[in-house]
């Protein structure tokens, strides 16, 4: 049987860290290598769970908050496994989640990423995540996020993960997480990388995780999230795309900056532009490579994408009722020709 290897990423959440441990330890697959990449945890995390779990973890110590890719970089570094899932640390998995995950990776050497079903830890009926659904402009959305659990669902593509498990070849190949994306859109980052070399990202119903959630309102997730999204967007997609989609962009920066005046973060937003233009050679030389390398064209990627925008947290009628409607318009007059 091939090894698993678990990253799971501590940051002063030890309470929340440890029932994730607890339930991999309890996962009907055995040997699952645990491994806690911790970001410089400040309540005492470390020592908790060396005390607690001593020789059931390989525990990293990266002395700083890294951000979350980084962090499980460190802990794919240090795997051993054959496949490789990461984890936030306030999921729960049921007990056959690993062995669900692994069994869809080994059934189609297509699949290059298997996720799970993500349901709320306290509404256990009730959807988190099936899979992500991706707008054209790089806004990403849980797909069936509120909705009450279906026993009928079935395996399903998906355009994003989230939280997924690869191989090692994959993990080789498209080389991890980009380190220069702190917090927000690394998962889509990575997703789309795999995506890119022409494995598809597949959602099963069999494995399932339970999320303590909490809806980050904070005006720095805006932050984050805006700007990384406008990073992989130039980094992955052809100059033709872009421009076919640079009126929606506008479009939707329009929306930001005034989100961004209501809800305090304008600063942020500005802030935002000149970082990605001091990193734009960054940007651009990591853009040559993956355009260098990539098997599929845009139009095969495209094809999961969403018209209709979908934002969690958000359903303001200007954006249901205007915004939405408008880029989906523009979406049904362009698609066809990426």
């Amino acid at each position: 049987m091939k090894k698993v290897s678990a990253i799971i990423v501590n940051w002063n959440g030890k309470n929340d860290t440890a029932d994730c441990i607890q339930s991999l330890l309890d996962q009907d697959q055995p040997d699952v290598e645990i491994i806690v990449s911790d970001n410089g945890s400040t309540d005492g995390s470390v020592d908790f769970l060396r005390e607690r779990f001593s020789t059931s973890i390989r525990l990293l110590e990266n002395g700083n908050n890294l951000g979350f890719g980084t962090a499980v970089n460190r802990g794919l570094e240090a795997a051993r496994g054959d496949y490789l899932v990461f984890l936030n640390n306030d999921l729960v998995l049921a007990p056959n989640s690993i062995s669900e995950l692994t069994a869809l990776l080994e059934s189609d050497n297509d699949i290059g990423a298997a996720v799970p079903k993500i349901l709320y830890y306290e509404k256990r009926d009730t959807l988190n995540s099936f899979g992500v659904l991706i707008h054209y402009t790089g806004i990403a959305c849980p797909n069936k996020i509120d909705q009450t659990d279906d026993s009928e669902l079935g395996i399903l593509e998906t355009a994003c993960g989230g939280i997924f498990m690869f191989s090692r070849k994959v993990y080789e190949t498209t080389g991890g997480f980009d380190e220069d994306l702190f917090l927000y859109h690394e998962d889509h980052d990575l997703s789309w990388r795999i995506r890119l070399q022409g494995w598809k990202i597949m959602v099963t119903p069999k494995a399932i995780l339970y999320h303590h959630y909490k809806f980050n309102k904070g005006v720095r997730k805006f932050y984050y999230s805006e700007k990384n999204r406008l990073h992989i967007l130039i980094k992955h997609l052809e100059w033709k795309t872009l421009a076919l989609i640079f009126p929606a962009l506008l479009v939707v920066e329009s929306a930001q900056w005034v989100h961004a005046l209501l809800n305090g973060w304008l600063f942020l937003k500005v802030k935002s532009y000149l970082e990605l233009a001091a990193l734009l050679p960054r940007i651009l030389k990591k853009r040559k490579g993956i355009q260098s390398g990539r098997k599929i064209p845009d139009r095969e990627i495209i094809r999961l994408y969403q018209g209709r925008l979908a934002v969690a947290g958000m359903n303001h009628p200007l954006m249901k009722n205007i915004l939405s409607p408008l880029l989906n318009a523009y979406w049904m007059l362009i698609r066809g020709l990426i």
